[in-house]
């Protein structure tokens, strides 16, 4: 089939454009003007007689190497220069007929593109500029981390507040005088530049000081989750090489249960009374044998002068902080000075944190996002910030209005946990303009900013040790962040082609490199590497093999090495990201992947005031994973018939909504799900408890073939579906 058009310009000449276009073994004979599809062709341009250009595009069957790749705008550029320089035409008129045969080829599609994102990508461009220089100015004055604490001490003053804690105001002179304190107490027991501690505390001012004094004279600390027990906090022990511990005095008998001390020299495990850590008398008065911590403060004195040339620079270690632990054990992610400020400065220039806000937290401090993110913003800007030693869904909104709050954090579950509350008067009088964090769901994201009346909500993505963080900027409802859709090259991260049952990059057969996403293809997102840029390096965990794990390399040429982050995420036409599943969240039964989110989305709609989470389980003599879905609710509150009703109501919700391989084969109905320190479902945790009935007072539900209905779990038919007498 062959089309001619004829365009005019205004400089008179005129194009034939004549396209014989089929593309190879697709039997098509149409134009196909779809930006995103590539024209595979070669083009022929000549002058004919009286200034008539004869414009050719004629595709042709060659092997799949020797195709050459023609986008619209490589057709415009090919003709404007062309024109102008042998045709010797006027350049206007060659501009607007190329352009006028650039918007054919399927250009209009990126214009329109453009004209959306443009200022959107100009915004994230500008915030990137930004960013680069404050991480960059670190670097080129050789600063401390002492140095830029007190700097931020000289700006705001010794009576600024640094803290808010329960009944507690905290200063910087205070947080100066207690974390010089801690650093002359390391250097009286021997720490030298380059040891490690150990920090297992409730989050209060102290926690902070305790680890800012210990930066002040090269000592790393490695931030320990309280939630932990037993096997896995002995594991975190065991991960870093630390001469010594600080343990908080309601954490003493969950440390002994793991009998701790015996990895730590003598008198090198130090107690800290949490009752009463206040800013003036807490370290003066104890005589209790149990704070040694408090006592041997009362005996250092801030006037001694520490020396400076002992403090972290900016690509050293400043604190380790433990992966939250959802598919695995946690993992002690390296934090540096420079991503410290890194991931500081990137939630402070997006999100217009100014030192007249006052932040709130009630997220634990061990992990990067309040004990980075939120307090780093106290650290390195003075912005005042709000503790509270544990989230309370109920007191989340008080404080608020106690501490007159202007921006709120959030993780996880969260924000349904004060969905889930009675609405009360406090509801919106607080003065919150801003809440971010991550993990918000679209449902729950509309219904919060509606009924806290939030002006805004910043929803993020990133991983403590990821180089692959994306920001949404403009509170575009369920987006995590966006990539830059007119300029791709300012920030260098990408969505892939992943299978999810091997987990492995989806790699083109002829080249071998990497396969970008199309728009609404869920893909892997993955961050390239520059270990000389401080922005886009990669230090890892401490455990170096498991580092390596999180490598690509070849992704888009031979040499390059990216950051995988194991999550998958897809894209709409504008480039807005949008959280999909995690990579091992999605499992296989009966040869077809199935994913947990698509899941948890339907079970969710008939109850969404339920916490539930959806996983796969092995089953003997099958292939892949069987679905389960564990459901949190009061079993000593629900009746028979309550119970009955539920089950009826996810059966329907699965045989109305989900295909056959995708409907859970056990339903779990427990008091409590294992939850990660972050408030996020450990399915980990979850898949170890199996669907063994025997042992557990949780009612464990079957989908039974025979009846294709929900059937509760005895031992009898346990047996039967582990010996495989019964078919699923």
């Amino acid at each position: 089939m062959t089309i001619f058009c004829l365009f005019s310009g205004i400089s008179g000449t005129v194009f034939e454009v004549s396209t014989n276009h089929g593309l190879p073994n697709s039997g098509r004979t149409d134009l196909d003007f779809e930006l995103s599809y590539e024209l595979f062709c070669t083009i022929r341009v000549f002058g004919g007689r009286r200034g008539l250009v004869h414009v050719y595009v004629i595709s042709r069957s060659v092997p799949m190497a020797q195709k050459r790749s023609w986008k619209p705008y490589h057709i415009f550029l090919f003709l404007l220069i062309f024109q102008v320089t042998l045709l010797k035409a006027k350049f206007t008129g060659a501009l607007i007929n190329s352009y006028i045969v650039y918007l054919f080829f399927g250009g209009w599609k990126f214009q329109r593109i453009f004209a959306l994102t443009i200022r959107r990508d100009l915004r994230g461009l500008r915030l990137l500029l930004l960013l680069s220089w404050d991480v960059w100015w670190h670097y080129l004055f050789k600063e401390t981390f002492r140095d830029m604490f007190e700097r931020t001490v000289r700006k705001v003053g010794n009576d600024a507040v640094a803290f808010y804690f329960e009944d507690q105001i905290w200063t910087f002179g205070h947080l100066e005088s207690y974390s010089n304190k801690v650093a002359n107490h390391l250097l009286k027991c021997g720490f030298a530049r380059g040891d490690k501690l150990f920090l297992l505390m409730h989050s209060s001012p102290a926690y902070v000081g305790i680890w800012l004094g210990a930066s002040k004279i090269g000592v790393c600390t490695a931030l320990l989750n309280y939630n932990l027990r037993k096997d896995s906090l002995l594991h975190c022990l065991k991960a870093v090489d630390a001469r010594a511990i600080v343990v908080g005095s309601r954490l003493k008998n969950k440390f002994e249960e793991v009998d701790g001390q015996r990895l730590f020299d003598e008198n090198r495990v130090w107690y800290v009374d949490e009752e009463s850590s206040t800013p003036d008398s807490a370290f003066t008065t104890f005589t209790k044998s149990t704070c040694t911590w408090n006592l041997a403060l009362a005996e250092a004195h801030q006037t001694v002068s520490l020396p400076i040339s002992q403090s972290l620079s900016c690509r050293e270690h400043l604190i380790y902080v433990y992966t939250s632990g959802t598919s695995g054990l946690p993992k002690a992610a390296i934090i540096t000075v420079s991503r410290f400020c890194l991931m500081v400065d990137g939630c402070r220039h997006p999100f217009g944190i100014s030192g007249s806000d006052i932040l709130y937290t009630a997220l634990p401090l061990y992990h990067s996002m309040a004990g980075i993110c939120g307090i780093g913003q106290a650290l390195l800007h003075g912005t005042p910030v709000a503790i509270r030693s544990k989230f309370s869904a109920s007191h989340f909104w008080d404080d608020c209005i106690k501490y007159r709050c202007t921006v709120v954090q959030y993780i996880g579950e969260i924000c349904r946990y004060l969905i889930a509350q009675p609405p009360k008067l406090t509801d919106t009088q607080h003065h919150v303009r801003l809440a971010f964090g991550n993990g918000l769901r679209r449902d729950t994201w509309i219904e919060f900013q509606r009924r806290f009346n939030v002006p805004n909500i910043m929803e993020l993505y990133g991983a403590t040790e990821s180089n692959a963080s994306v920001i949404n900027t403009d509170n575009t409802v369920g987006a995590v962040g966006f990539l830059p859709q007119t300029m791709p090259w300012a920030y260098p991260v990408r969505l892939i082609k992943t299978d999810p049952t091997t987990e492995e990059p989806v790699r083109d057969p002829d080249t071998g490199l990497c396969v970008e996403c199309k728009p609404f293809e869920p893909g892997q997102l993955i961050g390239r590497i520059n270990n000389k840029h401080p922005m886009r390096n990669f230090d890892g965990y401490l455990n170096k093999q498991a580092s390596s794990k999180r490598l690509l390399r070849d992704a888009f040429k031979k040499g390059d090495i990216w950051f995988a982050t194991g999550d998958l995420l897809y894209s709409d036409e504008l480039g807005y990201l949008y959280f999909s599943d995690r990579l091992g969240d999605t499992f296989r039964w009966h040869g077809e992947n199935v994913s947990t989110a698509e899941v948890e989305a339907v079970l969710s709609k008939p109850r969404k005031e339920l916490m539930m989470t959806v996983y796969g389980v092995p089953v003997p003599n099958t292939e892949g994973k069987a679905g389960m879905v564990a459901i949190c609710l009061d079993l000593a509150k629900m009746s028979e018939a309550d119970e009955a009703a539920l089950i009826a109501s996810l059966q329907d919700a699965c045989f109305e909504h989900l295909p056959i391989y995708a409907r859970p084969i056990f339903i779990r109905l427990c008091t409590e799900l294992a939850m990660t320190s972050t408030y996020k479902p450990c399915k980990y945790e979850m898949v170890k408890r199996g669907y063994n009935p025997t042992g557990t007072n949780d009612h464990i539900y079957f989908l039974d073939p025979a009846t294709h209905s929900y059937r509760l779990l005895d031992k009898e038919l346990f047996d039967k579906i582990v010996a495989g007498a019964v078919r699923l």
